[in-house]
């Protein structure tokens, strides 16, 4: 499930990537987006419960990050501070993932 869940995260990057950068947009972008950021998120979350939790935080947090990103965008939730919510986890997923042993 590890692999499937880098696999996605890949995917979901680059189409990131050329939606923002490139102006790559059609009807439906925002919801893929959103949708596979979620299962991706998901995914990253489940993986691995095998390892312990220190390794895997990271891609937790990352995987938190993403699921609510997903979520926030596809059912069009917005709160006070929310925001804020979303910016934290990206920075402790971000930190967490650098120091990785």
């Amino acid at each position: 499930m590890k692999k499937l869940a880098n696999i996605l995260l890949g995917v979901w990057l680059i189409v990131t990537g050329l939606v923002y950068l490139g102006g790559l947009r059609f009807a439906s972008s925002g919801t893929l987006l959103a949708a596979l950021g979620a299962i991706t998120g998901l995914l990253l979350i489940l993986a691995d419960q095998s390892e312990k939790l220190w390794p895997r935080l990271g891609s937790i947090i990352l995987g938190l990050w993403l699921l609510t990103n997903g979520l926030f965008a596809l059912f069009h939730l917005h709160f006070s501070g929310s925001g804020v919510i979303l910016e934290v986890l990206a920075v402790a997923a971000g930190v967490l993932i650098l120091l990785r042993p």
